[in-house]
């Protein structure tokens, strides 16, 4: 799944910290969506993601994240696969444009969601 996001927000608030891309344009009735959650208020929590909707979002389950400047990229694991039924999200690539500071709140959240998990690169 590729998809260009149009819509990347960040928010890190006293209960959870969450990054959210989408593209709502391409598709208004079932608009693309990448996002990532982790609960600050509950110690030893695992990320959540989340592609699309709720039917395809769970909790860890992804072997890499990849993120650039322009991009990033995740790889889900086997059983986050099977659990969605859909081969074809087995790798989700997603391109923005955004400017400098919002692209910082993107790095700092993300690596606050994936702390001591070893699936995020930066690069």
């Amino acid at each position: 799944m590729h998809f260009n996001a149009i819509v990347v927000e960040t928010d890190i608030n006293e209960y959870t910290a969450n990054v959210f891309f989408a593209d709502p344009e391409t598709n208004p009735d079932e608009p693309s969506v990448l996002m990532f959650s982790l609960p600050i208020d509950f110690e030893g929590g695992n990320y959540y993601f989340e592609i699309n909707d709720q039917s395809q979002g769970t909790y860890g389950n992804l072997e890499a994240v990849n993120l650039t400047r322009n991009s990033i990229a995740i790889r889900l694991s086997d059983e986050a696969v099977a659990e969605f039924g859909n081969e074809d999200l087995r790798e989700v690539q997603v391109a923005f444009e955004i400017d400098d500071a919002l692209y910082q709140s993107v790095l700092e959240t993300m690596k606050r969601i994936f702390d001591g998990f070893g699936v995020l690169k930066v690069s």
